[in-house]
């Protein structure tokens, strides 16, 4: 083969990967579990409730995550139910619907990963024990890995 044909080869199949490899999301459906940067504990639920403060090792603090067609992700606990939030803040867990509120963009950059709600485009944190979305301020605390 020619080099011409060789560099159109190259570009065939390094530019999908890429592009792939930039484009700061998470590859693939299956379990996680997403720690906070701030304090090193992990995102988690017992008896139908998101907590800030899981034992990252224990079963509640294990997500299924399912990449959905719009470029978003839904993180659902082993019973059933999904990460949601609302304008106001709250973070908490209810019946997975395919609602905007349980769609969550996974953003990495130079700090860790940025989970951002879809519809309220607010960014997850954890002060303490206690969860909340806001307004991305690049803070520790709003950084998971």
């Amino acid at each position: 083969m020619n080099k011409r044909v060789l560099g159109r080869l190259a570009v065939a199949f390094l530019a999908p990967a890429v592009i792939l490899a930039g484009a700061g999301e998470a590859f693939a459906d299956g379990t996680v579990t997403w720690k906070n940067n701030l304090n090193g504990k992990c995102l988690g639920y017992i008896q139908g409730n998101v907590q800030a403060a899981a034992d990252c090792g224990s079963k509640p603090s294990k997500w299924t995550e399912t990449k959905q067609s719009d470029g978003t992700w839904t993180l659902k606990t082993n019973y059933g139910d999904c990460l949601d939030s609302n304008k106001d803040g709250d973070v908490y867990l209810r019946h997975c619907n395919g609602g905007d509120n349980q769609k969550w963009y996974e953003l990495k950059d130079s700090s860790g990963w940025r989970l951002q709600d879809k519809a309220t485009k607010l960014t997850l944190g954890q002060h303490d024990t206690l969860l909340y979305t806001n307004y991305d301020g690049g803070l520790k605390a709003q950084r998971w890995s």
